[in-house]
């Protein structure tokens, strides 16, 4: 059996010694053996196996809501978290937003998700000419929980379009700039069509506050027909619903996928 571990130019931060990984386009990719894994010593092994399981488990699972799973996965990605490694970012990324949203203190909720917000960045900054979904996806997340968790209120401009996410309207809406918002939620099904029900309900209703209803209504009825994957897309669904109604469509109109 082989395994991926990921070479990179510099080592890893403290605790990790001379092991060298990383991942994303930043690296060169290797495959060890089960074997040659095991002639390592005992701390490579396991930081090599922590990884490699955080790695997975932020790919695949749905919203995780275990405490010791996000902690776990925290600890192996945090050891790389110097590498401008954009699929290393977006996971401390989500895994910092997810932390946030299983803890009640308000300090450390918006201390999460300022982090979030940081390594989400870094995710976008280094995302190359292929782009990155998972870079968008929880810097859109991590930013409207934050806004939420600062309780800052839009202005009245963008009040006027509550269907929008906080995120859009802190990002684009205040300098009216309805094609800044659909240019980068574009840019994320490009990347990955389909890959959230989120992604499509906040493009739709930015083509809908742009006066392209005719787009609107399109990207909305793909929201409702795409199977949540994350807490955020059921809310989402939920929202594109409301604004197909507003629309003036009916449920019998679009296709509703099943939430599962």
């Amino acid at each position: 059996m082989f395994r991926r571990a990921f070479v990179a130019a510099s080592k890893l931060a403290a605790g990790v010694g001379s092991v060298q990984l990383a991942a994303g386009a930043t690296g060169a990719v290797v495959m060890l053996t089960d074997k040659e894994l095991s002639r390592k010593p005992e701390w490579y092994q396991q930081d090599v196996r922590s990884l490699e399981n955080a790695l997975k488990k932020l790919s695949r699972y749905g919203y995780i809501e275990s405490e010791s799973v996000l902690n776990e996965a925290l600890a192996a990605l945090e050891k790389v978290s110097n590498f401008g490694s954009s699929e290393i970012q977006w996971r401390l990324a989500r895994v910092y937003t997810e932390k946030a949203r299983l803890t009640k203190d308000h300090a450390t909720k918006s201390s999460l998700l300022h982090k979030a917000q940081e390594s989400a960045k870094r995710a976008l900054a280094s995302e190359g000419s292929l782009g990155c979904a998972g870079a968008h996806k929880w810097y859109a997340i991590s930013a409207t929980d934050l806004a939420h968790v600062d309780k800052k209120k839009p202005p009245a401009s963008t009040q006027r379009i509550p269907t929008l996410s906080i995120f859009l309207a802190s990002n684009f809406f205040n300098k009216k700039d309805f094609k800044g918002a659909i240019d980068a939620l574009e840019k994320a099904e490009g990347i990955k069509a389909r890959f959230s029900a989120a992604n499509l309900y906040y493009l739709g209703a930015a083509q809908r506050a742009a006066g392209k209803k005719d787009d609107a209504i399109s990207t909305l009825k793909q929201a409702m027909d795409v199977p949540g994957k994350y807490s955020c897309d059921g809310k989402a669904r939920s929202q594109a619903k409301l604004l197909l109604a507003k629309l003036g469509l009916k449920p019998e109109d679009y296709t509703i996928a099943d939430i599962y």
